[in-house]
């Protein structure tokens, strides 16, 4: 059986929605390559965390899809017309591609073929599950076969971390850790070669299980660990002989604290996935606790290592402190910052704070509520007797309860329909707000028969308040009437001689 292989050069903004689209309309599989690759204008795309491109494809990509003619139409002479045709309709106005025919293979085998046994140094060897071992009595097999998480030693920087860790013989009983260790290969290679304990961590759950398996395969004894696991092998106290990182550039220099500090007093660090042209700028981050230098360099990227003195973990605990310490300082700053922002706050609004939080006093108001507001008052005396508070009464028609109101004639026996009568107004209100509130207006709405209102008459605070009263609160005005005061008062009203009913209310001007 062969199959038909159609490639489409496009620009990199259509690159995947034509893969998408190639799918839809039948393809067996999609591939998206750039168009340049070996060539001198060859465009890599590097995924480095926080520079990661846009658009993950090339200026020239080529889209390459592949049809069974057995299963499709793909085999008949206007197949490319027609899908050309379908392309447009999607919005893809495109040439007609390249095509070949792909004769069926053994794609395992195609597969495997690929990757071949690496030599690394004089005795490592990378040796996939489908390879003999080399016959050297002396050789340290790796079996590492590719999978889901990075790491088969044919990447250069991989490679160069290998070939540290078989130069370095001096490796007996020494501690690693393996930061961001992937397919586990590095900590496989550090056991091997004699490091007891090894410890690999990495942030993706796939790599801790492809790791697992391979040291398993290996006959190693490595602890993989999530660092959010809150596993001891990551505990701060925790320090490792060689701490071995094989990332990328950007985020050695964000981790680089927290690498320096798994180090051990007269520890190494080794660090990899860093191209020549970045290995100043990582270089420069960790010159202040470490002097890191190049220790080898392959096909563009460089393998950093280092050495932390004791005096360096010393300072380095120390600069770990005042960091911690300087910390500790700006959040107490902080929170002084914010309580005087709430001091100044409720001084500057407290009229209105207070008047909103009060509870009222006639059991309306839960217990929560009148013993939170209290509080509230204490403190708010305080502050007042340290910076002085200007006391307003509110203005809050909500606060009063009129508990009475009745409205007779001066003659009883006349009633309210006598026009020459002079009738008297007696109301009782009280106010219910555990805050003194400023007098409202009283206004009386005279009503006819049909409770149409004839006329209305206000009476402001100097009028209706009693004149004994009065006498004996002088600062009324100003202070307001207490929490919980209940004035009766009595008003002289001239009736129309239509007014059959009332209705009394409080009104603020």
């Amino acid at each position: 059986m062969s199959y038909r292989e159609l490639v489409f050069t496009v620009v990199a903004e259509i690159a995947e929605p034509l893969g998408d689209a190639l799918l839809e309309l039948g393809a067996l599989s999609v591939t998206i390559e750039d168009d340049s690759a070996g060539g001198y204008d060859e465009n890599p795309l590097y995924g480095e965390p926080g520079l990661s491109p846009e658009v993950q494809a090339w200026d020239r990509s080529a889209v390459t899809a592949l049809f069974n003619p057995e299963i499709d139409a793909s085999g008949s002479t206007q197949f490319i017309p027609e899908l050309l045709a379908s392309l447009k309709e999607s919005g893809f106005n495109l040439a007609a591609p390249q095509e070949k025919i792909v004769e069926e293979q053994d794609w395992v085998r195609l597969t495997q073929s690929q990757f071949a046994p690496i030599q690394i140094g004089k005795r490592i060897w990378v040796v996939p599950s489908w390879h003999d071992s080399p016959t050297d009595p002396n050789a340290i097999c790796l079996a590492v076969d590719p999978g889901l998480a990075f790491g088969t030693g044919s990447h250069p920087t991989t490679h160069l971390c290998l070939l540290w860790l078989e130069e370095h013989q001096k490796l007996g009983q020494l501690s690693l850790l393996d930061y961001g260790c992937g397919s586990g290969i590095l900590a496989i290679a550090a056991a091997k070669l004699g490091c007891n304990p090894v410890v690999g961590t990495d942030i993706d759950p796939q790599a801790m299980l492809a790791a697992r398996s391979n040291a398993q395969i290996n006959n190693t004894v490595i602890q993989f660990v999530l660092p959010n696991d809150d596993a001891p092998e990551l505990a701060a106290e925790m320090k490792y002989d060689i701490v071995m990182a094989n990332i990328l550039a950007n985020p050695l220099q964000v981790l680089a604290p927290a690498l320096v500090n798994k180090i051990c007093p007269g520890g190494q660090i080794v660090l990899s996935g860093v191209l020549a042209r970045q290995a100043d700028e990582v270089i420069a981050t960790y010159s202040q606790w470490l002097k890191l230098s190049i220790w080898k360099e392959s096909d563009g990227w460089v393998c950093l290592h280092g050495v932390l003195s004791k005096d360096k973990q010393k300072s380095t605990n120390i600069h770990f402190a005042a960091s911690a310490q300087k910390k500790g300082v700006k959040f107490a700053l902080l929170a002084c910052f914010f309580v005087l922002l709430l001091v100044f706050g409720e001084h500057l609004s407290r009229n209105s704070l207070l008047a909103t939080l009060a509870p009222q006093i006639d059991g309306t108001s839960n217990s929560f509520s009148v013993t939170a507001f209290s509080v509230l008052q204490a403190v708010d005396e305080k502050i007042c007797g340290a910076l002085g508070c200007v006391n307003r009464p509110v203005s809050d028609f909500a606060a009063w309860k009129i508990t009475s109101a009745t409205l007779s004639p001066e003659n009883a026996r006349e009633g309210l329909k006598s026009g020459a009568n002079q009738s008297i107004l007696q109301v009782e209100i009280q106010n219910r707000l555990a805050l003194a509130v400023f007098p409202p207006n009283l206004e009386i709405s005279l009503t006819d028969a049909e409770e149409s209102e004839i006329t209305s008459i206000r009476f402001t605070p100097k009028e209706w308040l009693p004149i004994a009263w009065q006498e004996s609160h002088l600062d009324f005005l100003r202070a307001g009437i207490a929490s919980g005061e209940l004035i009766k008062a009595q008003l002289p009203i001239q009736l129309p001689q239509n007014a059959a009913g009332y209705r009394v209310r409080v009104v603020y001007p």
